[in-house]
């Protein structure tokens, strides 16, 4: 499921492919916008949140969404593109093949008019230096009354997190995911926060996604663990599929994550 950290591994992986190279071919399937084209140079490769962009000539950036189960391949030139029908992109230079499969966004936009869709992203949580204190701001200007669940999938309060991240942060914070903003402390809100920068960041530079520490079993803590035991105290993990409380499906331990009443000391009654 790809999250900030698949696709900061994604660009890392294309950019000895594309970057400062002339586009030899390409192919594209349901794009949205204007087409670049062979002969144009690629002057940038880049992961904001959960978006990959790829700046080619004339300020054009290609932007994908990879959705559930999109992905972003580098290849030689030594064997033909796969006749894959979860093809959607292929771009050619000198120095290899990127190719996209199975992205459910796949558009361009001119950068520096307004027309990005990372422009109304909150901070990345990707970054090393990713500004928590404006994530703090963002979080409290949303609706007060949203859950903790919904809230870490905002990307506009925050870029990167998505529904692994989410269930894996709230655990290691001790909250509850349905929990509201409004019964947060900003202390609760400053460490929730920090738990999901510091795993994104951690998960950058490996082959696979792991939120549980070196030499533990298991890669998670609750995601995708219903009924099976919590790592911490081995109570059985709870779910609530997509649909139900909220759009994505949250998995929780009611232990370690208690429904208590956590409101801010300024707004109780």
């Amino acid at each position: 499921m790809p999250e900030g950290d698949t696709l900061r591994r994604a660009a890392e992986a294309l950019t000895p492919v594309l970057e400062g190279r002339i586009v030899t071919d390409l192919w594209f399937r349901k794009l949205r916008g204007y087409r670049p084209r062979v002969g144009d140079r690629i002057h940038r490769v880049e992961a904001v949140g959960k978006y990959l962009l790829i700046e080619f000539d004339r300020r054009l950036v290609l932007h994908t969404h990879l959705g559930m189960s999109g992905t972003w391949r580098a290849t030689t030139l030594d064997r033909p593109p796969p006749r894959d029908p979860r093809l959607r992109v292929m771009i050619e230079t000198d120095r290899g093949r990127a190719l996209c499969f199975s992205a459910p966004e796949i558009a361009t936009h001119i950068t520096g008019i307004g027309s990005s869709p990372v422009d109304d992203l909150g901070p990345d949580l990707s970054d090393d230096d990713a500004d928590l204190a404006e994530v703090l701001r963002r979080s409290r200007a949303a609706s007060g009354d949203r859950t903790l669940a919904e809230l870490l999938l905002d990307q506009r309060v925050a870029a990167g997190v998505g529904n692994v991240f989410k269930s894996e942060a709230l655990h290691i914070a001790g909250l509850h995911p349905f929990l509201t903003v409004d019964d947060l402390t900003d202390a609760d809100l400053e460490h929730l926060w920090t738990v999901a920068h510091r795993q994104l960041v951690a998960n950058r530079g490996r082959p696979y996604r792991s939120t549980t520490r070196p030499g533990e079993r298991g890669r998670t803590h609750v995601y995708g663990r219903h009924r099976l035991g919590c790592r911490r105290c081995d109570n059985a993990i709870e779910y609530s599929p997509a649909g139900d409380l909220t759009e994505r499906s949250t998995y929780w331990c009611p232990t370690c994550q208690p429904e208590r009443d956590r409101r801010r000391p300024d707004v109780q009654a």
